[in-house]
């Protein structure tokens, strides 16, 4: 019996041992093709980092290239074909704003600008979208008031200048008014688009489900306006700073826009120029520093900012 047992599992120990060799084996295949798969994908990222980068070099020696051209151009025809009264030399523009750098009027001015732009900014932003959620939630409250933002936001904001320094002064407070006229209608316009595009689907899903009024606004409206606000205060930032500069060139004191106005009064091109160098490298700075906010948008691609023109 003993014999007969062992000769009866020495074949389904064998029986055992192929075929557990035979599961091993697609097991080994397998993770060999996910290592390979997985050496192809790092190749493919690295080679599509590679291009990238290619790109951005490609891109920024453009830029400098386009950059430096134009300033040589400038230095050759100043003198030769155009009066340097003009157009001023670059020199002269890079001596004003070296000067500039080093005095301490200079940036009381600076910070006299953007504190109205901030201000501004943040009072736009924050008056449209408390006014947009409620009147965008109330579509009939919203059609009553509508015709009357589209006729304050057809006025030309530079228009309405004169008459925010004839109502506030001189001095801060127009110039944070003129700022937040050009932010919030944008935000406001955006922030309503924004609610009206989620799905009507989406709201009674929640409304369903047992959501009440707090929860379709936080799970469901916020998130689906937020990419049109986001996008609203990357546009309306730089133009909160353009009210504001609009503000200091009708009528103030103090400013970036004052002291440009002042070289232009005194005849002074370089400092013209300067005074037009330093307020479009702080937009430029203000945008690269809202650029990170794209990333929040790419999840929504279609997104497209309404009543970015504000005349």
């Amino acid at each position: 019996m003993s014999e007969q047992a062992r000769g009866e599992r020495v074949p389904d120990e064998q029986a055992s041992s192929e075929h557990a060799r035979s599961e091993q084996v697609p097991d080994e295949r397998a993770s060999s093709e996910h290592a390979r798969s997985e050496q192809v994908l790092s190749r493919q990222v690295a080679e599509h980092a590679r291009h990238r980068r290619a790109r951005r070099a490609v891109v920024w020696a453009g830029r400098l290239g386009l950059a430096a051209g134009a300033i040589l151009t400038w230095e050759l025809i100043s003198g030769t074909l155009v009066r340097p009264f003009f157009v001023s030399t670059p020199s002269a523009v890079a001596e004003r704003l070296a000067t500039w750098a080093v005095s301490p009027d200079f940036w009381f001015h600076a910070r006299f600008t953007l504190t109205s732009t901030a201000l501004g900014f943040l009072s736009g932003a924050l008056l449209g979208l408390l006014l947009a959620w409620p009147l965008a939630l109330r579509r009939v409250a919203y059609r009553v008031v509508e015709p009357y933002f589209l006729i304050a936001y057809s006025v030309p904001a530079v228009a309405l200048g004169p008459v925010f320094i004839l109502w506030f002064g001189i001095g801060l407070t127009p110039k944070i008014v003129l700022a937040a006229y050009f932010v919030f209608f944008v935000v406001f316009i955006n922030t309503v688009e924004g609610i009206r595009q989620v799905p009507q689907g989406l709201i009674d899903v929640t409304r369903v489900m047992g959501g009440d009024r707090w929860v379709t606004l936080r799970s469901v409206l916020l998130p689906g306006a937020l990419p049109y606000v986001l996008a609203a205060f990357r546009v309306t930032l730089p133009a909160a700073m353009i009210g504001a500069v609009v503000g200091e060139f009708i009528a103030s004191n103090r400013g970036i826009g004052y002291l440009t106005r002042a070289a232009a009064g005194r005849y002074q091109t370089a400092g013209v120029i300067a005074g037009t160098v330093v307020l479009a490298a702080i937009v430029l700075l203000l945008s690269l520093a809202l650029r990170p906010l794209s990333r929040v948008l790419r999840w929504r691609p279609e997104v497209r900012l309404r009543g970015e023109e504000v005349s």
